[in-house]
């Protein structure tokens, strides 16, 4: 398997392997690593990342992206915080798109109708039998609490 798949053009996979590539490189950079060609940063991330000073050299020129494994080992090498690695380079927004299914709620008290307002889904017959499910859950979890009051704060 060459590059993960973080885009839909072969252009759009490229952008963020350079910004990977940037990235990695001020880290590398910040972390006492001399990456410039030849000069043995490179050579010395191959060794301590298990991979290729070949593989390093084409990540950090922004010519390949890094395996998910390989990003792992990039981040506790350059002791980066995984998180802040995925964030910064790139590779996951910021913020959650508006599209999201989970995006917040903004209503006092949830309703299965809010709820399906918020998620978008109009057709009736959905609505329908998904409010039914919600409330066979609340009915369900009523009677579990009822019997087992523990049951709630283990779960």
């Amino acid at each position: 398997m060459e590059d993960p798949p973080h885009g839909n053009t072969r252009e759009e996979r490229q952008a963020v392997a350079q910004r990977v590539g940037a990235y990695l490189t001020k880290a590398a950079t910040a972390a006492g690593f001399d990456v410039r060609q030849r000069a043995g940063g490179r050579a010395q991330l191959a060794d301590l990342l298990g991979v290729s000073l070949t593989t390093v050299s084409r990540t950090l020129d922004g010519k390949t992206l890094p395996m998910p494994s390989q990003l792992t080992s990039w981040a506790s090498v350059l002791r980066l915080d995984h998180q802040q690695l995925l964030l910064e380079s790139g590779l996951i927004p910021s913020k959650p798109s508006p599209e999201s299914p989970n995006r917040d709620v903004a209503s006092a008290e949830l309703t299965p109708e809010a709820a399906m307002d918020a998620w978008e889904i109009t057709d009736p017959k959905i609505r329908k039998m998904l409010k039914g499910n919600i409330g066979q859950a609340v009915e369900l979890q009523r009677e579990i609490d009822a019997s087992d009051p523990g049951a709630t704060a283990r779960g």
